[in-house]
């Protein structure tokens, strides 16, 4: 059996077909594939396990999910639940798996890592090496994880299973700090994954590794939530944009380009490429770097280059407001969902 982790949640007040319908369009939209589809059973095929409606116990329609492993079933149980709640808050806070799902304990997702070396990458960014206790599950598509930091001063307290099978972040001075970070390498025989930090004034990251750097302690012992993220980029051209927030993801997805890949990327730093962080861009990709403090905008010079790449694959990271110019653009102008793939690491 190829995912002999499975679960269920009784929806409350959710008609099959209504649900069945929404689970229908973000499978098209993200190019799923349909399993099955009937009136009593729908199941959808994701890049982490199955998803699908089945029917409830107390009520007509129950969610569906099952996984690999008990790790991987706990991420598709939080992302349905995740959904819910943006839809249907008082159904998601309902929910009840099958399972049981040991409400209270850590995430099965979650694990402790310490900082065992840091490394200055020019001016603006710090490689960190973390020690893992079990990093089995990032494989060599493992793209973002949470590096949860604790706070500064104060005892830290970590995520928990929530009772509708979700994950539960404290709240409070003992809360940590939680942003999404690129995996660079992991090295399975020694448990270890190598991360990039760019640092930037008033970042809470930034303090805390340059603290790590100049020989701090308190806070080498951190969490790690994932692999999680859209995974490596599957295509033969691509239009590629950021600012140094997503440099490190740039360069974990050049490097994994089909052979043969062409495209552009546009980079843009503070000074251009006197950043001088490491990034080895295939031969058939063209890099222009961009200056801030030479007027360069990375959404503007994105959008213009968009009608030289008709049926590019894109990948934007960067600011808020320029990300959602760059997806509007790309939907416009024909683009398919998913052959659009833009993040906002940050806004104004």
């Amino acid at each position: 059996m190829k995912y002999p982790y499975e679960a269920q949640a009784d929806l409350p007040g959710i008609a099959f077909s209504a649900m069945r319908q929404m689970i229908l369009a973000q499978a098209k939209a993200s190019r799923l594939t349909v399993l099955e589809d009937d009136e009593m059973r729908l199941t959808v095929e994701t890049a982490h396990g199955l998803i699908g409606l089945r029917p409830g116990v107390e009520s007509e329609t129950a969610g569906m999910v099952a996984a690999t492993d008990e790790r991987w079933l706990f991420v598709m149980k939080n992302a349905v639940v995740q959904q819910m709640q943006h839809a249907l808050p008082a159904v998601a806070e309902a929910m009840r798996w099958s399972d049981g799902g040991a409400p209270g304990r850590l995430p099965p997702n979650f694990s402790f890592a310490r900082v065992t070396d840091v490394v200055e990458l020019g001016p603006a960014f710090l490689r960190l090496t973390l020690s893992g206790e079990d990093l089995s599950s990032y494989g060599d598509s493992a793209i973002h994880f949470r590096l949860v930091q604790p706070p500064k001063g104060v005892e830290p307290q970590w995520p928990s299973v929530a009772a509708n099978g979700s994950i539960a972040w404290p709240e409070g001075p003992g809360a940590p700090h939680r942003p999404v970070y690129t995996a660079r390498s992991i090295d399975h025989a020694c448990n270890t994954l190598v991360t990039d930090v760019f640092l930037h004034n008033g970042g809470r990251t930034s303090e805390w590794a340059t603290e790590i750097s100049r020989g701090g302690r308190e806070r080498q012992v951190v969490g790690l939530v994932g692999p999680s993220g859209g995974g490596l980029l599957s295509a033969h051209h691509v239009l590629m944009a950021t600012d140094e927030t997503g440099f490190p993801a740039a360069a974990r997805l050049l490097e994994n380009l089909p052979e043969g890949a062409t495209g552009q990327i546009f980079l843009e730093a503070e000074h251009g490429k006197a950043c001088d962080y490491p990034i080895d861009v295939p031969e058939g990709v063209e890099a222009v770097w961009l200056s801030r403090a030479h007027g360069d905008v990375l959404g503007d010079t994105t959008l213009a280059a968009m009608e030289n790449h008709a049926g590019a694959k894109i990948w934007f990271a960067g600011e808020g407001q320029q990300s959602t110019q760059v997806r509007n653009a790309a939907k416009a102008a024909g683009w398919e969902s998913g052959d659009v793939r833009v993040s906002s690491f940050w806004r104004v």
